[in-house]
């Protein structure tokens, strides 16, 4: 039988679960909070869910970039790449739950999504090609 350690280590091989969870505290206190004035009980569906989709998403996308940038000889396109690449499909996902939804203006709540996401994955990227 695989014990906990394993099954950990394994399952951090393609999600990293620290900056995951780290993000998804971030990211669910966020959206609770703009949620907040719709009650309580519906900010903090909001937020769950959004805690959850950044703890798995935001840690797979944090370890693609990862992998993008230290398999890259050019340490330029190392951060390029592994900034962009996680960004576009971190966006790409935001916009197709937004639309299929029914939110108003998907495209407006994917915009800070882009840019918070480019930033963080790289800085990811430029941090992992330093080691």
């Amino acid at each position: 039988m695989i014990k906990t350690k394993e099954r950990l280590a394994r399952v951090n091989e393609f999600i990293d679960i620290k900056m995951g969870f780290l993000g998804a505290i971030f990211m669910g206190s966020i959206v609770f909070w703009i949620n907040h004035d719709h009650g309580w009980d519906l900010a903090l569906v909001a937020g769950l869910k959004q805690l959850s989709y950044t703890l798995f998403f935001g840690g797979l996308f944090l370890k693609m970039a990862e992998n993008i940038a230290i398999s890259r000889q050019s340490r330029r396109w190392a951060i390029l790449l592994g900034g962009v690449i996680p960004m576009f499909c971190t966006a790409f996902l935001t916009y197709i739950v937004h639309a299929f939804k029914g939110t108003p203006e998907p495209i407006h709540s994917t915009i800070p999504t882009i840019i918070f996401a480019w930033i963080s994955f790289t800085f990811w990227s430029w941090h992992k090609t330093r080691s």
